[in-house]
């Protein structure tokens, strides 16, 4: 019988998860947004996790979010961005609209077969990343004196 290295099998379950298997299949802007999710939700696994899916792994070079996203007054999804040059562009547009960003990643968890029970992981990770909706209170009646209070 041939034994497994438990560090090896540790390497190989942590590539399992849906965190893995999300961060190594992403690309382009959905990676972006995902390394900011995962980032926002699992801090000190971050860096593990990316040593294991990405070999070789030594640190995260810009351009990255460097913050959780909000919904702006307009319904865009932004984020803080660190440039290529270190410069930081506060409320960087991401996504036009939360549709536009649960579709993304709809797509990232269908592509990947993701059961019910990741696919939720993965989807409250990204709903516990929008920290803050800055648009009017889309259910308060417009006739209402109050109507341009903001929700937070």
């Amino acid at each position: 019988m041939l034994a497994i290295d438990p560090r090896a099998r540790l390497v190989f379950d942590l590539r399992d998860t849906w965190q893995g298997r999300t961060l190594y299949a992403a690309t382009g802007k959905t990676a972006a947004v995902l390394l900011s999710v995962l980032a926002h939700s699992y801090d000190d696994a971050l860096l593990p996790l990316l040593q294991v899916v990405f070999p070789g792994f030594t640190s995260i070079t810009a351009p990255f979010f460097c913050t959780a996203g909000k919904v702006a007054k307009s319904g865009h999804i932004v984020a803080n961005m660190v440039t290529r040059t270190g410069r930081i562009k506060k409320d960087f547009p991401v996504y036009r609209d939360i549709t536009e960003m649960q579709n993304d990643f709809r797509r990232l968890a269908d592509g990947l077969k993701l059961n019910d029970a990741d696919r939720t992981e993965l989807f409250g990770a990204v709903k516990r990343w929008v920290v803050a909706d800055r648009r009017l209170d889309p259910a308060m009646d417009p006739q209402d004196p109050d109507a341009k209070r903001l929700v937070n």
